[in-house]
């Protein structure tokens, strides 16, 4: 039985900054991942048995995921995004991949890594999305740690790329029409300074949580695109194993599972995971 509210327990974030434990916060997050009211008010009375004074914001959603899981399986796989989009690591090349999957379902066509001639130099461009309208340079920076944020350094960086890009394009008759934009893409945060230059210098920005409404966890849910990280039937290294072989989304291994071809999934994980991608793509 607690001594004491559960709003006055101090938490620890990943960024190692203690906060008072917000049970509504926790509540309104696992709605938002399609949760009932009385479905998230049960797991938060479940955790608040479990809630102590350092306890890490990290295990408090682990849990709450653990107990989700077991309640609905689709609701589960969108709450455990997150951490999902962190696991694409730790090379950045996964989540690049899944990137050019999120505009390619909004009708782009994409490429990923490709090397460009800017005016003075030429750039490795993580991604780039072209659609009859416009082309979009993409720089994706992955990060590990929920905790991480990407600073002003990078905006201030991706501008002066961007600038020689447009330039040399300036000298060319089939492109020099064409509209440009600069997207910096994160898994994590950026930082306020972050986005105010962004906002000044005409870069688009797209992190976990921003814009508000339209941000990477938002794409993600409206256009239904999930990794195979999501995937709680399978192990972490056989995530791995299919990422090695350039098997990132959900909908790519079910077709590749429809398909019948060999897979590095142990034959009972292989049956669970056919009923679980049927849960939330079928």
């Amino acid at each position: 039985m607690h001594t004491k509210p559960l709003s006055e327990y101090l938490i620890l974030k990943a960024s190692g900054e203690k906060v008072y434990f917000d049970g509504q916060k926790l509540i309104d997050s696992l709605m938002r991942s399609g949760a009932t009211e009385e479905l998230a008010r049960q797991i938060l009375q479940a955790i608040g048995l479990e809630l102590h004074d350092g306890m890490l914001t990290s295990n408090i959603y682990n849990k709450a995921y653990q107990i989700l899981r077991k309640q609905a399986r689709k609701t589960a796989v969108n709450y455990r995004l997150k951490q999902a989009v962190l696991q694409l690591g730790p090379s950045g090349y996964p989540f690049e991949h899944f990137i050019g999957e999120l505009f390619k379902a909004r009708g782009f066509k994409v490429e990923v890594g490709r090397l460009i001639d800017g005016y003075s130099v030429r750039h490795e461009i993580d991604v780039v999305a072209h659609n009859g309208q416009k082309d979009i340079f993409v720089e994706c920076k992955f990060h590990n740690y929920q905790g991480t944020k990407t600073n002003v350094k990078v905006p201030m960086y991706i501008r002066s790329r961007f600038d020689d890009l447009s330039r040399a394009r300036h000298f060319k008759e089939d492109l020099k029409n064409r509209n440009t934009e600069g997207w910096i893409i994160t898994n994590t945060r950026f930082t306020e300074d972050a986005i105010q230059f962004g906002c000044d210098y005409g870069l688009t920005l797209l992190s976990w949580d921003y814009p508000k409404g339209s941000s990477l966890k938002d794409w993600i849910e409206i256009e239904n695109l999930h990794p195979v990280t999501c995937l709680s039937s399978i192990t972490r290294k056989e995530k791995k194993e299919l990422m090695a072989l350039g098997i990132v989304m959900c909908h790519d291994l079910h077709q590749r599972i429809k398909a019948r071809e060999s897979l590095p999934l142990k034959p009972r994980n292989l049956r669970a995971c056919k009923r679980e991608l049927h849960a939330f793509i079928d």
